[in-house]
């Protein structure tokens, strides 16, 4: 069944037959089955599929005034925007000549004069059900090639989300690692108290703003799909004692009681991925210490009966803030959204930190639950199945203790590539602060610091990657081509492009290892002692 009444011109100079058509079909016409116009010549035909574009059918003396009935069919093939609909041809028995020409130029069917309705009527509902096929067809390829577009530019879209996400990042974080370099090297120089406050407040702030860019990133790559969890063993207890240690501080300023618990019967070494379990507990107790002003945040790990080896844990965060209306409680897990509009002036945040805590639980095939009420604050529960390693394990940065560095006692030898002039003095201010004995020696960009490689004996090379003449990339391909010793220098990556790809690009170069920027000193120098020790 047809969803409208078939359209249907009738292109004829004999007045007359427009009368006998409407009575024919007097009845199909009631019913809603068949649209009639008409039209005396070719060109009234013409203005009239000119000014709309639904007709099913097209019947067309071929004998009439000013343009005939083949000079229509022409002019119709011709037509760029052609519609989609079959043409009958009206003729005597003697113009068998003109209706082969008919054919030849389009014509769906022909009926013969004097005409007999009823073949009329079968010819009018075989041509419809033919052009309603095409139609059909047609329709369905369009929309078919539309969503084939819709997806290509999807997919070109997220790569350009994806290209300016790693450009602002940065474009943002070169700068910052800057400012961040300074406050630390300011911090070690015995300020006056006044100073101090004011330093660590500008510290506080910098980090503050590192942790939105983080968080930016880390929506658009799970957006994206682009986060995969590892499944490697690890210590829980070692985990959570490092997360608590991390916002002991910020408990402290506001004097806060930060409690962690766990329940006797949950095991210590599991399988997983401890980075994103840290950044899940950290987003979710940092947003219970920012919205409550006294008592104290609460980490209660436990877990339930299973008989299996994956045993379901539930990490509790309980706090005594402000709580959340209950019309609410779903709107905090939406990106960029706050339970109340004055929240981000109040209490800063992006609005992003539930946002992602949820998506990375969801990851996990785990579940986020949050039970609240105003005034008395909330308790968020993440359960995440993980499988339990009788195997203790060894923390990695165990063997090589930061505080160990005067092992090393001869002089360092570091080749420092950077282009930008406050980075690079960041950078050997705080290399000086860190090691006894350091000689740090300076190249402007990738070519330079090939150059630089051929002649010194370095012990590691500090590469940073996007800089003028030669990056980071092929300068790190040009030492690791060298011939000679010179070309199993230790490289780190020391960068501000943090997207997953550009880390592995560095590897793939032939680095040996990556710190982002801004860069955590502690961290710089541990892995200069890895690298230097290998």
């Amino acid at each position: 069944m047809r969803d409208k009444p078939a359209k249907v011109l009738v292109v004829d100079d004999e007045p007359d037959l427009e009368l006998l058509i409407r009575q024919r079909f007097r009845q199909q016409i009631k019913n809603g089955q068949y649209v009639f116009e008409f039209a005396l010549n070719g060109r009234e035909a013409l203005k009239k599929l000119s000014e709309s574009d639904d007709f099913d059918a097209v019947m067309t003396d071929i004998n009439m005034p000013e343009m005939d009935g083949l000079t229509l069919l022409t002019k119709l093939k011709e037509r760029e925007n052609r519609q989609y609909f079959k043409a009958i041809v009206i003729s005597a028995y003697s113009d068998l000549i003109n209706i082969r020409t008919a054919m030849n130029r389009g014509a769906f069917d022909f009926l013969t004069k004097p005409i007999d309705f009823t073949d009329l009527e079968a010819t009018l509902n075989k041509t419809i059900s033919e052009s309603t096929i095409i139609k059909k067809g047609l329709l369905a390829q369009s929309e078919l090639g539309l969503a084939i577009l819709q997806k290509e530019q999807a997919i070109q879209s997220e790569k350009f989300k994806q290209q300016f996400l790693a450009n602002m990042s940065h474009e943002i974080r070169t700068p910052l690692n800057a400012v961040c370099g300074i406050i630390n090297l300011l911090l070690h120089k015995e300020p006056k108290p006044e100073q101090l406050f004011y330093l660590q407040t500008m510290r506080q702030a910098s980090n503050n703003l590192l942790a939105i860019i983080n968080d930016i990133l880390d929506l658009a790559k799970i957006e994206a799909g682009k986060i995969t969890l590892e499944n490697i063993p690890f210590d829980l207890n070692e985990l959570l004692l490092s997360v608590v240690h991390t916002l002991k501080f910020k408990a402290e300023e506001k004097e806060l009681e930060l409690k962690l618990t766990v329940e006797n019967d949950v095991p210590g070494f599991i399988f997983g991925d401890q980075v994103r379990l840290s950044q899940i507990l950290i987003n979710l107790i940092s947003n219970a210490l920012k919205f409550t002003h006294s008592g104290v945040v609460e980490l209660n790990v436990s877990v339930g009966k299973s008989t299996s080896n994956i045993k379901n844990y539930s990490f509790k965060v309980i706090d005594q803030g402000i709580g959340i209306a209950p019309e609410n409680i779903n709107k905090i897990f939406e990106s960029f959204s706050q339970e109340k509009e004055d929240t981000t002036r109040k209490f800063g945040g992006t609005g992003l930190g539930l946002t992602i805590t949820k998506q990375l639980v969801e990851l996990h095939e785990g579940i986020i639950n949050v039970e609240s009420e105003q005034g008395k604050g909330s308790v968020f529960t993440v359960t995440i199945p993980y499988e339990v390693t009788d195997e203790k394990i060894i923390s990695a940065n165990s063997s090589i203790p930061v505080q160990n560095v005067n092992d090393i006692q001869r002089e360092i030898n570091i080749l420092l590539v950077e282009d930008q002039t406050f980075n690079q003095m960041v950078a050997v201010d705080t290399l000086d602060l860190l090691f006894n004995h350091v000689k740090v020696h300076i190249a402007n960009n990738g070519k330079e610091a090939m150059e630089l490689n051929a002649k010194n004996d370095f012990d590691v090379i500090l590469m940073d990657i996007h800089m003028p003449e030669m990056d980071g990339y092929a300068a790190s391909r040009g030492i690791r081509n060298m011939e000679g010793p010179r070309s199993k220098v230790p490289i780190l990556a020391m960068t501000a492009s943090v997207i997953k790809e550009d880390v592995n690009r560095c590897y793939d170069a032939g680095m040996n290892d990556f710190i982002p920027k801004p860069f955590d000193p502690a961290q710089l120098k541990l892995k200069i002692i890895q690298l230097v020790k290998v």
